[in-house]
């Protein structure tokens, strides 16, 4: 079977033999002119001069002489026309956006030919519309008097007289558009074929055009093809099957059926009855996922081995499957031509560009110094792009950040590279500067790197972009705000796509489904064949009212629905072997349904129709459990709490094995880091933090430790010393400087909280005065000497206890906290017991405290663990001792023997090479844990 390309070069040869020089073939896109010449050198015998193959508007432009401009042209002068006419004082930025929609339908307007005057009246008080439009038909009237009799002259809505303010100045806008386009040489494409059909007598016209491959026409083609038609210069070749156009109810057909009336076909009628007669091999797979489509190429490939690569077209009706399709061919495939672009806001380099914006947006400067907010720079700094170039840095000052919990960073702190320098730097420039000295930064190292082509082409498009922006925002003398500049160069990013180069004429063809026109292949893998992909449901933005668009022949939506339905079949009448692919997860309102398109064929084609579904195959096992027993490694870790004091095991570690081994191992052992968060307000731990070292300056203050009701007092009527010792605590955690940047109500609330708990702790322990402070926050340890594997060893364990006070009682030693703990528990073995839901940790950890505490400061006194509940201290009656069942500890001897049995035991577990490290059996506790990820609990 002949594809269409064949059918007319053949057709070609046939009526001009070799001497078609003289012939002008004009196509509706560049791709299609590469094939034919390939196509028409195959059938010539010796050299000759080759016909001269243009596009439609490559052809208008010869001729007229004026030049397409680029979009952000043509809306600055667009707004300057505006601006002149209407005499408004509106600035560019709010006229941006709305000005490219109007840009959008003087194009429709040019190229529908429609009478702008007529269409930009105001028609509300005229009432004889016939009378002033007669070249109109009945509906289109009836449609455009639809739309005006909503609005009541004696009363407009607010809506109304908004739209009307502006329509009433569109016709003078753009008369004057047009004009100053024309005197600078330049224009859009409407308006220079409107030009040309304007101008057609005037122009040298060539001995012969053959038009091929044209579907929908606008009135401005139509002209032009009339025109030729009429002076017998022009032949028509249009690439349909009967399937669609024979059937008068078949969209696919609609511009085709009108087409071949008007400019009947040079090839016979005969070639074009494919669709339902070639054996196709149609299957429908229905997939889970979008990746899970690309992940299939692969197995719908394998016949690419033997076959010619040439004959099969991959199609991506959604052009973001691209770069996963592009990972997902077989590497046998050496060759692969793409044929679409790649959307610019997809790639790593758009997302570059956000993160810069984003930096500069949420920056700020305190006198000459310029601070940065934390989360852009985290994410700028490990962005792939700038990490490869300077990894160990940035893991230094990441890390820097997350520790010292730096919400605002200093810029001297970034200053390590040379690309940090550029993008942190406190030079004041605008932002495509800055933009394109940081690109030009990359683009310099990638050159020399082997680095992916792909992200090159990425980096010098965007920068190219970005370079015209600023040229044009130069040449017009306007200098946007930066707002502005952002949001324009976010908006110039998301409608690129960025072109591959490659040989057309040879490899796998991947493309979409716009570019497959007048091409024709064997196979044929269409991905995302799903409703609302295909066709688009998305639609251009317009300022004129549906109604007004039917009453002066202007496009609808239904246009594009016709157009994609023609691309669609088209692309199929003469494949034999078809996969259709499609996804069926639900994402959102469209996603998960199969195209209209399947679904009609699937009911009006009468062909075999296979429909399969692809599962992933999802594994229900329960993960494996993890055991980590206790290599020689690990025991040479272990034993380095047994040689001093200087390198101890915590009671928030012992804790810590009891809740889940493997957390202690991940913890301690494997000394696997734990997520640093950054808190910009303060959370329960940072509150505790500022409480305790709030509560150890305060009673710093007092001589001699000596607390007495009269001190106390004292403390509490000096109500700006107490809150001095909370900003001080607070300004260790945020410097003055971040604290001011930081402007966060929450947490001054919460600092009016730590207040109160400083005030209640110290109405609480004037009830229990006279007291003496003998340690705050301070460091003790113990030696544990215990039998580990039949062998006596010696375990260091050693902490920081909150606070040591003697009173009359005796010594106690009080460990703060701000959660939910509690004093109670039901005996010495539960605190131990790992398998106890509410086992009390803070009376394992006081207790383990007095052992620390006693031997570091033996005396006779008896020592008394206690905890501080600091929420707890504002009720009645609180009781700060540990309640063993119903026995209140006030003196640790008497139950040290049971504590330290059972410390042994748990010491033999932790240290003895039989036990191995696993999993807790407790669910709950895997909940907040910062290893689940890696274990799966």
């Amino acid at each position: 079977m002949e594809t269409f390309l064949q059918l007319l070069a053949n057709d070609i040869i046939n009526k001009y033999g070799e001497q078609f020089s003289h012939l002008t073939i004009i196509f509706p896109n560049k791709r299609a002119g590469l094939f034919l010449a390939e196509e028409l050198s195959k059938l010539i015998r010796h050299p000759v001069w080759m016909p001269e193959i243009l596009t439609l508007s490559e052809y208008i432009e010869k001729h007229t002489g004026l030049r397409k401009a680029d979009n952000l042209t043509l809306i600055i002068k667009l707004y300057k026309a505006y601006i002149k006419v209407s005499a408004s004082h509106e600035n560019f930025e709010e006229f941006y956006f709305w000005g490219t929609m109007l840009l959008g339908d003087f194009d429709d307007v040019d190229k529908y030919l429609a009478d702008a005057k007529d269409l930009f009246s105001n028609l509300v008080a005229l009432k004889e519309i016939e009378t002033n439009f007669p070249y109109l038909t009945e509906e289109e009237i009836a449609a455009i008097q639809k739309f005006w009799s909503s609005f009541n002259p004696d009363r407009f809505s607010h809506e109304q007289e908004e739209f009307l303010k502006v329509w009433n100045k569109l016709y003078a806008t753009y008369t004057a558009f047009r004009t100053a386009l024309k005197q600078d040489g330049i224009c859009y494409e409407g308006m220079n074929e409107r030009y040309f059909c304007e101008h057609i007598d005037e122009y040298r016209h060539p001995e012969h055009l053959l038009f091929a491959g044209f579907n929908a026409l606008n009135i401005c083609e139509k002209q032009i093809f009339s025109y030729y038609q009429n002076l017998g210069k022009a032949s028509f070749y249009w690439d349909y099957d009967i399937y669609y156009t024979a059937n008068e109810h078949q969209e696919a057909g609609l511009y085709i059926r009108e087409n071949l009336k008007l400019f009947p076909n040079e090839l016979d009628m005969g070639h074009f009855n494919n669709f339902l007669h070639n054996s196709k091999k149609i299957e429908y797979i229905s997939v889970p996922s979008v990746i899970g489509q690309a992940k299939l190429l692969e197995q719908l490939t394998m016949h690419l081995v033997n076959d010619n690569p040439r004959d099969t077209a991959i199609v991506l009706c959604d052009e973001q499957m691209l770069i996963p399709a592009l990972h997902s061919i077989p590497e046998y495939i050496k060759k692969i031509n793409i044929t679409m672009g790649y959307p610019a806001r997809k790639t790593s380099v758009a997302a570059l560009i956000s993160l810069l914006c984003d930096l500069k947006n949420y920056s700020k400067q305190e006198g000459n110094k310029i601070f940065y907010y934390y989360k852009p720079v985290v994410a700028l700094l490990n962005h792939k792009l700038i990490k490869e170039l300077c990894s160990e840095d940035i893991s230094k000052i990441t890390d820097f950040i997350n520790q010292n919990n730096i919400i605002y960073i200093q810029e001297k702190y970034l200053l390590f590279h040379p690309l940090t320098k550029a993008i942190f730097s406190p030079e004041q420039e605008n932002i495509p500067s800055y933009l394109l000295r940081i690109l030009n930064l990359l683009m310099l190292p990638t050159l020399d790197m082997e680095t992916d082509p792909i992200e090159k082409e990425f980096i010098f498009t965007i920068y190219t972009q970005i370079q015209n922006l600023q040229n044009t925002f130069k040449e017009e003398k306007i200098e946007p705000e930066e707002k502005l500049y952002i949001q324009l160069i976010t908006k110039v990013i998301n409608n690129i796509t960025i072109p591959f180069s490659g040989e057309p004429l040879e490899g796998l063809q991947l493309m979409g489904l716009m570019e497959t026109r007048m091409l024709d292949f064997k196979h044929l893998i269409i991905l995302s064949a799903n409703e609302g992909v295909l066709p688009k449901n998305t639609l251009p933005s317009s300022f004129i009212p549906y109604n007004l668009r039917i009453g002066f022949r202007l496009p609808t939506p239904q246009h594009q629905e016709a157009l994609f339905a023609y691309y669609f079949y088209r692309l199929l009448q003469r494949s034999k072997d078809i996969k259709l692919l499609y996804t069926v997860g639900m994402k959102s309102l469209n996603i998960g349904e199969m195209s209209r398109f399947l679904y009609q064929m699937r009911y009006e084609s009468g062909l075999p129709i296979k429909e399969s579904s692809f599962q992933n195959h999802i594994s229900t096992q329960t993960p494996q459990e993890i055991i980590i027993p206790k290599t020689k490694e690990i025991m040479n870790i272990l034993e380095q709490y047994k040689i001093s004091d200087q390198k101890t095991l915590s009671p928030s570690a012992i804790n810590t094995y009891l809740d889940c081994p493997l957390r202690f191992y991940f913890k301690y052992i494997a000394n696997i880091k734990e997520k640093d968060q950054i808190a910009e307000e303060l959370d329960q731990k940072l509150l505790g933090t500022i409480f305790h070292d709030c509560s150890q300056s305060i009673y710093n203050t007092i001589p001699e430790g000596k607390i007495t009701q009269e001190a106390i007092d004292t403390l509490l009527k000096k109500q700006k010393l107490i809150e001095t010792h909370i900003l001080n605590a607070y300004q260790k955690i945020y410097t003055t400087q971040i604290s001011q940047l930081l402007d966060s109500g929450s947490n001054e609330l919460l600092l009016n909280v730590v207040k109160k708990y400083i005030q209640a702790m110290l109405h609480y322990d004037k009830s229990i005065t006279p007291f003496n402070i003998l340690a705050l926050e301070q460091r003790f340890y113990v030696p544990v000497s215990t039998k580990i594997d039949d062998h006596i060893q010696t375990i260091f364990i050693g902490g920081y206890i909150d606070r040591v006070d003697k009173t009359e009682q005796g010594i106690r030693v009080i460990d703060y906290k701000t959660g939910a703990d509690t004093t109670n528990f039901k005996s010495i073995a539960s605190i131990f017991d790992s398998e106890n839901p509410i086992r009390n940790k803070a009376a394992l950890q006081t207790m383990l405290y007095c052992m620390m505490y006693n031997h570091s400061q033996p005396s006779n006194s008896p020592l008394i663990p206690g905890i501080y509940n600091i929420k707890q201290l504002f009720g009645k009656n609180y009781d700060y001792h540990l309640i063993c069942d119903t026995d209140i500890i006030n003196n640790f001897s008497h139950f040290e023997k049971e504590y330290k049995e059972e410390l042994n035991s748990l010491l033999n577990n932790i240290f003895s090479a039989k036990y191995p490290f696993t999993q807790t059996n407790n669910k709950k506790k895997c909940t907040n844990c910062n290893y689940a990820g890696i274990c799966r609990k």
